[in-house]
C-alpha cells in the first residue's frame, strides 16, 4: 500500500510539473479537501472538490510558470504520503521568481487523493503574490 500511494502521488506531481491539470485531476477524489495557506487571498487557499482545485490551479498557472519542482523526501504510509519539495515559480507578468520549500501532506484512500495540505511559509509566499499580483484584480481566483 505504501508503494501504491507513493506512485499515485508521484504521478500527480509529474502531471503538475508538465502543467497538465486534467491529468493531475485524474488522481483526485471528486470531493478532495485542500488547504494551501497564504497571507493573501490569491489562488489556491482552502476548499473542497476536484473541479474547484483544478480551477484554482489553472488560475495559478495562468500567471506563474513552474520553473523547477523537485521532490526532496518522501514518507508514504497507509493513508497518507508526506513529501518535501523544492520549487521555483516565475511570475509571467514581471519575471520575478520565488524559490522555496514546502511540505505536502496527501491523504490517500481507495487509490485516490482525498486531501491535500501544504505546510510552508505562508507570509513569504503571500508577499510574493502581492508583489507579482496580476494588474486586473478580477483575475484572482478566490473573490
Amino acid at each position: 500500500m505504501h508503494l501504491q500511494n507513493y506512485v499515485l502521488v508521484s504521478d500527480a506531481y509529474d502531471a503538475w510539473k508538465r502543467g497538465d491539470i486534467e491529468a493531475f485531476g485524474s488522481h483526485l477524489s471528486e470531493h478532495i479537501a485542500f488547504s494551501v495557506p497564504s497571507a493573501t487571498s490569491t489562488f489556491v487557499g482552502a476548499g473542497t472538490g476536484r473541479e474547484e482545485l483544478k480551477r484554482r490551479l489553472r488560475a495559478f498557472l495562468d500567471h506563474y510558470e513552474v520553473c523547477r519542482f523537485d521532490l526532496l523526501t518522501a514518507a508514504p504510509a497507509d493513508t497518507q504520503c508526506v513529501f518535501r519539495i523544492e520549487y521555483t515559480y516565475r511570475a509571467r507578468d514581471t519575471g520575478f521568481e520565488i524559490v522555496g520549500t514546502q511540505r505536502h501532506i496527501w491523504g490517500v484512500s481507495d487509490n485516490q487523493i482525498v486531501s491535500f495540505t501544504v505546510a510552508h511559509d505562508a507570509q513569504r509566499l503571500g508577499a510574493y503574490f502581492e508583489l507579482t499580483r496580476p494588474a486586473d484584480p478580477s483575475l484572482s481566483s478566490r473573490q
